[in-house]
């Protein structure tokens, strides 16, 4: 029989109780990638739709994430956005934790929100965007030549 026996408890401690955290956020035309601050890795798990992410622009068009990929062992998350963001933009992110799934750890223990979090953009601007102008324009027999200036060349295409 025994009675009110001392139980000596050798289960270990939870090793990771620290939810992962977000510590940067960049986009490079429709792909934002959000790098987390984590001890260990994060889940390698599936994440589905938007994955609790929006995303915000100074520009009138919006954007939606249409996916979301998880690269556990760089601790990022990759989202694919719907339109590629201009060099122009200013962009935040935004996340919650969805009732099922999310960004988590490889503990299990869920990333924190996001509200407006600050997006680098690293869109390159356009190299050109000057449009061609004709500078003159003179007759040989039955041909028409126009010149254009344009700092790179013209498209090849043949127009018929």
């Amino acid at each position: 029989d025994l009675s009110s026996q001392a139980v000596t408890n050798n289960t270990p401690a939870p090793a990771d109780t620290t939810p992962p955290e977000c510590s940067s956020a960049a986009v490079h035309g429709d792909q934002l990638v959000l790098t987390y601050t984590e001890a260990n890795t994060l889940s390698d798990a599936a994440l589905t739709g938007n994955a609790g992410f929006t995303v915000s622009s100074t520009a009138d068009t919006d954007i939606t994430v249409s996916s979301a990929v998880v690269d556990a062992t760089a601790k990022t998350v990759t989202l694919t956005l719907s339109r590629a963001v201009t060099s122009a933009e200013t962009v935040t992110v935004n996340y919650t934790k969805p009732e099922t799934g999310g960004v988590q750890d490889a503990a299990g223990n869920d990333a924190t929100d996001l509200s407006s979090q600050a997006v680098t953009n690293n869109t390159p601007a356009p190299a050109d965007t000057t449009p061609p102008e004709c500078s003159s324009a003179a007759v040989h027999g039955d041909q028409l030549v126009l010149t254009y200036t344009e700092a790179n060349t013209l498209n090849g295409a043949t127009f018929a």
